[in-house]
């Protein structure tokens, strides 16, 4: 018998356990990664803004060099420009619906701003950046993850949705919206991986939503204690 014969059934059995093990690492991931974030939402960003850039860099060394022991690459990321058209079709169809309820409420209520298209491109392009960084975290760390913890992609894609969603306490208006869009933009992920296309879905759906509801709604976007001081004040 050769040495290949002898490792050949413990090859085998590594193999067998390679999916339980993923997903009790990926599991253990995404329970460290929420904790770390409901912290810093609930702790530290109320305590002092010295510890955002700090929180923001462990995030993502992290994630990135998780991602890279994953073995996940540019295209699982969404990292890639030749399915963009694509994607922002996809997305655009999406959140088109309800965008335009969003608008047709608003002024029904007649609250929120005028949204002007000036006013629609200075939201789009101030709130870009924390939107992608919003759907790195959902898509690429939270989504990909839970994909080894939950093979069926509509368990995996609810489960993600209820995270983003628990991020998001305790706005009543956001926690809701935040778990049918994020429900929303996973199948969009799962589809055609694109975080460029989705980043500018989030950012234009959080413009609209922003000028078109009136504050008693929206509650000025604001989560965690920072929505409990704005309950106060009002």
């Amino acid at each position: 018998m050769n040495g290949r014969e002898v490792l050949a059934p413990w090859q085998a059995l590594w193999r067998a356990g390679a999916r339980p093990r993923e997903a009790v690492v990926s599991g253990c991931e995404v329970a460290f990664l929420l904790g770390f974030l409901l912290y810093y939402i609930w702790v530290l960003e109320p305590a002092t803004h010295a510890y955002a850039w700090p929180s923001f860099a462990f995030f993502m060394v992290f994630t990135l060099l998780s991602s890279y022991l994953h073995g996940y690459g540019p295209s699982d990321l969404g990292l890639r420009v030749d399915t963009l058209a694509r994607a922002l079709a996809e997305a655009v169809l999406v959140i088109a619906p309800g965008l335009v309820i969003a608008f047709v409420l608003g002024r029904w209520m007649q609250g929120g701003h005028t949204l002007t298209p000036e006013r629609l491109v200075l939201s789009f392009l101030g709130t870009y950046t924390w939107a992608l960084f919003q759907q790195y975290g959902l898509q690429c760390v939270f989504n990909l993850r839970l994909r080894s913890v939950f093979p069926h992609p509509i368990g995996h894609d609810v489960v993600c949705a209820g995270i983003f969603a628990a991020l998001h306490l305790p706005n009543p208006f956001l926690t809701v919206v935040t778990f049918g869009a994020g429900y929303c933009f996973c199948a969009l992920f799962r589809r055609c991986p694109n975080l460029f296309a989705l980043g500018a879905a989030h950012a234009l759906s959080t413009s609209v939503l922003y000028y078109c509801l009136p504050p008693a709604v929206t509650h000025l976007m604001r989560v965690g204690p920072g929505y409990l001081l704005e309950l106060r004040w009002h």
